[in-house]
């Protein structure tokens, strides 16, 4: 039967590309004599053996007196062969409606001789479906296979014209909605779309073949990314960075809202993301993009919309750091060179793998921090106070501005000496948290920077 149907379809494909008919006479397929002119198309069919699968057909589907009436019909006429050729070899194993819209789509309206055919598509009686001839050098062609083996044989109200070949209709499309279809079909997507198509990714995400969630930005996402990042449009999708931007929005699997919890997440970047819940249940990506509308529900996946573009980290803390000391208004000079002397800036280089947070003080608060305890600079200091004050900066665990909590004691590398959040007042301990400076994403953590440097209590 599976073979049947696929001879149907080939079938339907030849016979679909009929339209503006026009036939170069060829060889009859026999000599069986043809009916006057006075019979219609039906009782012409009748009277030739080499139709008689085709007459078969029509009684089966219900179409004898709609071929008998006035027209005029123009019918492409399928020979017994045609119809062993498709491997339809019993006319019963179809459906009722599928066979009446196969023949419906073999028939034309008017008479239209062999000499009358154009190249062009023209509609048959199966609504919304046409065929569609190519004429060249006296030969028609239906459909980019079908041919014509006897043209023009008369009836009263119409003509015959044989053929080699079953016609299938086009199949109907199935309505998708995938993750692509959804992208596409969005207006605020188009930033998306664009990047997609130009990373070659369209057709993975349009794919029933696998499932996907997408953290999917939206234009808006896009233009602050770019502004940030004083990029183009068009400099971010000529990036050799583009399909390691895209796929790290990607996670294999459907994954709802309810089932993100905080933590690393793989994506098909092969390098994680790291998911925040904020106190509201909000959810966050790298600290930076919030998911605006979850559970978008495809075909092949999940989408959660998000407010800003995610980059994979590509520099360590201490790396960070030291890239603010050559910036145009140089900043962390003091730390880094803290760092040094008590020689922990191993300590906070690393990879994705290695997990801390560095609560970063000013130069300006090292600065404060000099004039209180009455001395140049770090190198005045005490190297086990330094080590100490420095240590207690660090805490062990990624932890985003999101995954703090009021009141919340945090762990530091200093011992047993803690951090206590103080979210009201924005506020570690008593050092006011940098707004916007919260967040610097590292490979091995995240750095906020702070107003102040936090003494922890000294022996």
């Amino acid at each position: 039967m599976e073979n049947l149907k696929k001879n149907y379809h080939r079938f339907f494909v030849w016979l679909a590309a009929f339209g503006m008919l026009a036939f170069a006479a060829c060889s009859d397929e026999d000599n069986d004599p043809m009916p006057p002119a006075e019979q219609n198309i039906v009782q012409v069919a009748q009277g030739a053996s080499q139709f008689s699968t085709l007459v078969a057909a029509v009684q089966r589907a219900g179409l004898v007196d709609a071929l008998s009436a006035a027209g005029p019909f123009t019918v492409f006429a399928p020979t017994n062969q045609a119809f062993i050729d498709a491997g339809v070899t019993d006319i019963t194993a179809i459906p009722v409606e599928q066979l009446r819209d196969i023949l419906l789509y073999h028939v034309v309206s008017g008479r239209v001789m062999s000499n009358q055919v154009s190249t062009g598509s023209v509609p048959t009686l199966l609504e919304g479906e046409s065929l569609a001839f190519t004429v060249s050098g006296g030969t028609i062609t239906i459909n980019d296979g079908v041919g014509v083996i006897s043209a023009d044989v008369p009836a009263s109200n119409g003509v015959i014209h044989g053929i080699n070949s079953v016609l299938m209709p086009p199949a109907e499309e199935e309505e998708t909605n995938t993750i692509a279809d959804i992208v596409t079909g969005n207006e605020n997507f188009s930033t998306l779309l664009a990047a997609v198509v130009q990373a070659n990714l369209a057709e993975v995400l349009a794919s029933a073949e696998g499932e996907y969630t997408v953290f999917a930005p939206t234009d808006a996402a896009f233009a602050r990314f770019l502004e940030d990042n004083n990029l183009t449009a068009e400099q971010l999708l000529a990036s050799e960075n583009l399909v390691d931007i895209l796929s790290y929005h990607v996670v294999a699997g459907s994954v709802p809202s309810s089932a993100v919890a905080a933590g690393s997440v793989p994506s098909l970047n092969e390098t994680p993301f790291f998911v925040s819940v904020d106190p509201e249940d909000g959810i966050w990506l790298n600290g930076s993009a919030k998911v605006e509308t979850p559970d978008i529900m495809a075909d092949n996946g999940i989408i959660h919309v998000i407010d800003y573009v995610i980059t994979p980290p590509t520099q360590s803390i201490a790396e960070i750091a030291v890239g603010f000391t050559t910036a145009e208004n140089p900043e962390f000079t003091q730390l880094v060179g803290a760092l040094a002397r008590a020689e922990l800036v191993e300590a906070v280089s690393g990879g994705i793998d290695d997990n801390l947070t560095v609560f970063a003080p000013t130069d300006a608060a090292f600065a404060a921090l000099y004039e209180a305890l009455g001395v140049e600079g770090f190198a005045d200091i005490d190297i086990d106070v330094l080590t100490a004050v420095l240590t207690y900066h660090v805490v062990p665990a990624r932890a985003f501005s999101q995954d703090l909590r009021e009141g919340a004691e945090l762990p530091t590398l200093s011992g047993d000496n803690v951090l206590t959040v103080n979210l009201a007042d924005l506020e570690i301990n008593d050092s006011g948290l940098v707004p916007t400076l919260l967040n610097v994403h590292a490979t091995n953590g995240v750095i906020h920077v702070i107003d102040q440097v936090i003494v922890p209590p000294l022996p």
